[in-house]
Order: structure tokens, then sequence, then C-alpha cells
């Protein structure tokens, strides 16, 4: 029984450890900062919840942004499914995509608000 209590603990702390923050950011200092975060984390075949943090160069939150995500799987030559993301009035934002296939995907994410744009491309591998 205690090995199982072990075992169970172990378990428990590696997948706690695993888990960890997706973060890409491009652009200019002029532009806005993007940065995602996938839940699950690391992304599942299945459905999957994309948020998304725009901030100023400034470093402030910017609200009111229109976020659009494209997907694509390019070890499949495919195009995945494409969201707009619901704005959670903080300056982060949120998509729920349905991922079909265990492979490569590619997150391309733009967002446009206070006459600035940011962009940033996140590939990461679904299980």
């Amino acid at each position: 029984m205690r090995h199982l209590f072990v075992l169970a603990a172990a378990a428990l702390l590696i997948t706690a450890c695993n888990s960890s923050k997706q973060t890409t950011t491009s652009g200019s200092s002029s532009d806005l900062s993007v940065s995602t975060e996938f839940s699950p984390d690391p992304p599942r075949q299945g459905d999957e919840t994309l948020t998304i943090t725009v901030k100023d160069p400034s470093g402030s939150a910017v609200k009111g942004a229109s976020v659009k995500i494209a997907t694509t799987m390019p070890d499949m030559s495919m195009t995945g499914p494409r969201a707009t993301a619901q704005d959670n009035g903080d300056g982060t934002y949120t998509a729920h995509l349905r991922l079909r296939y265990a492979t490569m995907w590619q997150f391309d994410i733009s967002a446009t608000g206070n006459g600035k744009t940011g962009v940033a491309q996140v590939k990461q591998d679904v299980k």
C-alpha cells in the first residue's frame, strides 16, 4: 500500500512539474507583444483552450484588441481551425480550438489594438 501511495505522489509531482507556460513574443518596441498559454499544457489531441495576453510596449495590458488565430499542421501540409479570441476585458483573450490530429501544430496569432499590431507564431507538438 505504501508503494502505491509513493507511486501516486511521484506521478502527481511529475505532472505538476511538467506543466509550463508557452510564451512567444515578436515585434519591435512600437508593436504589441503577444504571449500564449495552452490548457491543457502540453497540448493534447481534442479540445484545447488558448489564452493570449496582449501588452503594449510599456508592458500594460491591451484591452479591446482584435485577436485572430490561424492553425496549420506543417508535417501534414494541412490547415486547421481558425478562431477569433474572446476578449476577457483584462488584456487576455481566449479561444477554444479542436485539435483533431496528434502532430506538430503551428499557431499564427495576430492582435490589433490601439492602432498597433503584434504577431506571434507558436509551434506545439500535440500528442
